[in-house]
């Protein structure tokens, strides 16, 4: 995820952001154009309520709020959600930020970072850091992605494994060697479950 894209749902999400809101015409008329590039689907646990941030190729950011008019936004956005690159996450990732974390470092299942691998396509996920825990093999897979280029390595200790996706001029030797860690880096880990639905 790019930290202007985080920037603008955390502006959305506080109540400090201009962004366009848009309707299911509107909508229609950037995927008549083709110029949609990602949708992210923010879900607010916490208010129950869904909001899509949409991002074109432009760097233009639009919003389709949780309910427009008598219309569910869901409802709207269904026909979309495999035609373009479609991200979910909650609002605890934003608030992540609010704390003043970035890279934020996601915490991934099993398989999504299996899927990933085997399509060779560790680069192709909303996050550039993640990590999972490998329940056969007792490690923790860490993935990074810096400047496009995608570095996995492994890890026996999570503390080790955060600490290195965060911090992209550190090397493994370079943390084992070094036991120290910074005291807040689990604050910075996001939870990424896939919602249903």
């Amino acid at each position: 995820m790019e930290k202007r894209e985080i920037e603008v749902m955390w502006n959305y999400y506080y109540g400090m952001s201009k962004l366009p809101s848009i309707g299911k015409e509107e909508l229609e008329i950037l995927d008549s154009k083709n110029i949609i590039r990602r949708i992210y689907e923010v879900i607010d646990n916490e208010y129950n309520e869904t909001w899509y941030l949409i991002r074109d190729k432009n760097e233009r950011s639009y919003v389709l709020k949780s309910k427009i008019r008598n219309t569910y936004t869901k409802d709207i956005i269904k026909k979309y959600i495999s035609k373009y690159n479609f991200y979910q996450l909650t609002t605890d990732c934003i608030k992540i930020y609010d704390k003043g974390f970035f890279p934020i470092v996601a915490k991934v299942s099993e398989e999504i970072l299996n899927n990933l691998e085997e399509n060779k396509n560790l680069n192709n996920f909303i996050f550039n850091n993640y990590y999972c825990y490998c329940k056969l093999d007792d490690v923790f897979k860490a993935v990074r992605i810096y400047r496009n280029k995608a570095e996995l390595e492994v890890f026996t200790n999570e503390d080790d494994a955060i600490y290195w996706c965060f911090d992209f001029s550190i090397t493994k030797e370079d943390i084992l060697k070094n036991n120290i860690r910074p005291l807040n880096q689990k604050e910075r880990v996001y939870e990424y479950k896939l919602e249903k639905g």
